[in-house]
């Protein structure tokens, strides 16, 4: 766990690891931890998502042991990952460590442990989405083998820019809903950027 506080001061360089003190702008804006009992909020926090099922996080390491990044998976409706409803795949890479092909092999690796654990109703597709300003995380998605599904509009305060969404599905040929692009478009639960101890819900526990 230090080794993610490590790479998020390289994803960071300009300002370093708890430098920005506008995290209540909204999660858009966040930039890691401001200082040190957010820190460990976050790290709690990645723990607590696989207690629970709701965020599961791996950290990327390197050839040489060192942490590179991170890549994600949650449930779109903030569920349980596994519990029959889309889910999303997140990611980020230190700043150094961009361009050497890192991101669109975690993607890669975290969408087969996915589906290789989960049937297909379970989880049937995973979603990555990105802003339209951000051609880089298209080619991650083109990379990942996640094909261009839509263009998502902005939906504040949710999220406050249109953004490209790319999809993998759970077998090969299965058809992506028709309305997957609207029912994005709906008001709906959505994780904080910065996840935390708080949260109660056990996907463990079948209601």
């Amino acid at each position: 766990m230090p080794g993610l506080l490590a790479a998020m001061d390289r994803e960071y360089p300009a300002g370093g690891l708890r430098s920005n003190p506008y995290v209540e702008a909204g999660p858009r804006h966040w930039t890691g931890p401001r200082d040190e009992d957010e820190a460990a909020i976050w790290l709690s926090g990645q723990d607590r998502g696989w207690q629970s099922g709701d965020w599961l996080a791996l950290a990327v390491v390197g050839r040489r042991g060192r942490v590179v990044g991170q890549v994600g998976l949650m449930n779109r409706e903030d569920g349980c990952v596994g519990d029959g409803g889309f889910g999303e795949i997140s990611y980020w890479t230190a700043t150094d460590a961009r361009g050497l092909g890192i991101a669109p092999a975690a993607v890669r690796a975290m969408t087969r442990w996915a589906f290789g654990s989960f049937s297909s109703d379970a989880l049937p597709l995973i979603m990555l989405v990105h802003g339209l300003d951000n051609p880089a995380s298209c080619r991650v998605a083109e990379k990942s083998g996640y094909e261009f599904s839509g263009i998502s509009p902005a939906n504040p305060p949710l999220w406050h820019a249109a953004g490209h969404v790319h999809v993998a599905v759970s077998r090969p040929g299965m058809p992506v809903p028709a309305s997957l692009l609207r029912d994005l478009a709906r008001p709906g639960r959505r994780r904080a950027a910065m996840r935390n101890t708080s949260h109660s819900l056990n996907c463990t526990q079948k209601p």
